[in-house]
């Protein structure tokens, strides 16, 4: 009876829970971690947690399936973990939680498997679980369901100070998808990017689709530095997500540029100056953040496969 009324709570509750065994093969997902991650159970029941369903990334990139599974570390040690991360959705896109792990154990006391339960954090308003009022739909991009351009010219410029950080962002070689996989498919890779710019966000940033493939994000209340932090996160973050197709598994990369607005200028002529950085970061090789003092240096998967690449070039 008492097991019973557990599981009963455990599948009613927000927070998503799933349990692994020792070989973290996943038996048993909750209601609330289909909700959050858009996986059913039966799409994830016996895999393991680490085939690439949920694919644990941090701020840093670090892929933390492959280097610091926290519920592959609480099954060593028995001690819980605590984690702010990036999960991956059905649908492609990166989403912010916080998780919580802790090792499982038998009537004996022995650690059989391990439970993570995660809440997701907050993002800026135009993530996928914000609603957003009738009143606003025509400020609303319909593919991505972030700001439109439209959006972006009725409220930047009032944000306009020497605070504001601006990101122009653009995805690489997107003809490519349209060419090889169809428009509905790029329209998929569309919102994928830009709901994974969205869940990157703090709450007061804004994300909109500028136009065809580009993006823009606004930082209100940021310095240089954590300009490009933020936007190499982004990068990042594109960088580690994937849209799943019968013919494959569908990744992009972007290139982006970053600048800070300036007291003499307009959103305007900042623009012009982050789109000129965007381009920069093109002729370097794409996949790349460039901002005022040069190139960003990368984070997570992309600067792996870069001193990969420069050690079979040097040896």
């Amino acid at each position: 009876m008492r097991d019973d009324l557990y599981m009963t709570v455990l599948e009613t509750i927000e927070d998503g829970v799933y349990f692994v065994d020792t070989q973290r093969r996943i038996t048993f997902w909750n209601e609330g971690a289909e909700k959050i991650t858009g996986y059913a159970a039966s799409d994830v029941m016996e895999h393991s947690c680490a085939d690439g369903i949920l694919r644990h990334v941090n701020d840093g990139g670090d892929d933390l399936c492959l280097h610091g599974c926290p519920l592959w570390a609480v099954m060593n040690d028995g001690r819980p973990r605590v984690a702010n991360v990036y999960l991956h959705h059905k649908q492609g896109h990166r989403i912010p939680v916080s998780v919580k792990a802790r090792a499982i154990h038998d009537g004996k006391g022995q650690i059989v498997g391990s439970v993570e339960v995660f809440t997701r954090r907050r993002s800026t308003r135009f993530a996928e679980s914000s609603e957003v009022g009738p009143h606003e739909e025509a400020y609303i991009d319909s593919v991505t369901q972030i700001g439109n351009r439209r959006y972006a010219e009725a409220h930047l410029e009032p944000m306009a100070t020497n605070s504001l950080g601006l990101v122009f962002i653009d995805i690489d070689h997107f003809k490519n998808v349209n060419d090889t996989w169809g428009h509905p498919t790029g329209d998929a890779v569309l919102r994928m990017v830009g709901q994974t710019l969205a869940n990157g966000l703090r709450t007061a940033d804004v994300p909109v689709r500028w136009g065809g493939d580009e993006f823009l994000v606004a930082l209100p209340g940021i310095d240089a530095a954590a300009l490009v932090r933020a936007a190499e996160r982004l990068r990042m973050l594109v960088d580690h997500s994937w849209l799943d197709h019968t013919g494959g598994r569908i990744t992009v990369t972007v290139s982006a540029g970053a600048v800070m607005v300036r007291e003499d200028e307009t959103i305007g002529e900042a623009l012009a100056r982050a789109d000129a950085l965007m381009y920069a970061s093109k002729r370097e090789g794409r996949d790349l953040v460039t901002g005022e003092d040069g190139p960003v240096e990368r984070t997570g998967r992309s600067q792996q496969v870069l001193q990969l690449s420069r050690r079979t070039r040097d040896s």
